[in-house]
């Protein structure tokens, strides 16, 4: 239950320390103790602080941000839970959400090596959460190793609330290298002799054919996600970056909803970077 400005008053006992301050003096002793349990019982308060959205000017004020992310660079699991659960509990503030994604590789780097339970849910709100307001965007987030942890996790967790996602998020991913056979053979068939994905371009910059990507996207649809018997009635895409040769391409195809109409999204990613992005609408056989 959220707090109202009265009720904090009347629960501050006369003479008693404000709540900016006592949330301060909270952030003073992160950084001037040493001993384990009083840091953990710091980052818990601070955590606790952070589910009230009264509280988010004191935190920001106190620099409580800048523990968040301290603590979940540690190799303390407990102060990594409360760290990722405050930031989760914080971070459809905009400001809160803007340092979160100025930070979003500490984040995903604790992602991407704990295997705390409660810490990878925490994580996946958190993404949610940002996502869902439209506060990031999945360029921005989403990268092909968290992806794959993120099966991992799916294949290995025996907790239910891991496991009851699986249905929710289907994906096929494939990494594909393409070559200098590849495009001629894809411009024989076309007739696209454009000089730009030829040997007329040094290596480095030349291009992957963009209807080539399109194609790779077409046939997992065709044949593994949502599979044979799919026809693709509408896609809207767009070419965010050149796609270059002899480089690995990670080819991702997310199902979202399975139905006779279905939908998916899909992208190529060269270096962690998106060059290829899009969305269709299918109709399948169910």
């Amino acid at each position: 239950m959220f707090s109202s400005h009265k009720h904090l008053k009347r629960k501050t006992p006369e003479g008693g320390i404000d709540r900016r301050a006592f949330i301060g003096h909270l952030v003073d002793e992160y950084y001037t103790s040493t001993n384990v349990e009083a840091l953990e019982q710091v980052t818990a308060n601070l955590a606790n602080f952070a589910y009230d959205p009264i509280n988010w000017p004191h935190l920001h004020a106190a620099d409580a941000l800048d523990v968040f992310v301290a603590a979940v660079d540690t190799q303390n699991p407990n102060l990594q839970l409360h760290a990722v659960a405050a930031l989760c509990n914080f971070c459809l503030g905009k400001l809160a959400a803007q340092f979160i994604l100025e930070n979003i590789d500490v984040i995903g780097s604790l992602f991407l090596r704990t295997e705390h339970t409660e810490t990878v849910l925490h994580c996946l709100a958190l993404y949610y959460q940002l996502l869902s307001s439209n506060l990031a965007t999945k360029q921005v987030l989403i990268t092909p190793a968290l992806l794959q942890r993120l099966q991992h996790w799916r294949q290995e967790s025996k907790d239910g609330r891991i496991l009851s996602s699986q249905a929710k998020v289907q994906q096929v991913q494939l990494i594909k290298r393409f070559t200098q056979q590849d495009l001629e053979t894809f411009a024989q068939f076309t007739g696209d002799f454009n000089h730009i994905h030829t040997t007329q371009i040094p290596v480095a910059e030349r291009r992957v054919h963009g209807a080539l990507l399109n194609a790779v996207v077409a046939g997992i649809i065709g044949t593994q996600l949502p599979g044979p018997g799919t026809v693709v009635l509408e896609q809207h895409f767009k070419f965010l970056k050149p796609c270059r040769i002899e480089t690995d391409t990670v080819v991702t195809v997310r199902l979202l909803k399975a139905r006779k109409i279905s939908s998916v999204e899909y992208d190529c990613r060269q270096h962690d970077e998106v060059v290829f992005a899009g969305t269709a609408k299918l109709l399948t056989k169910i």
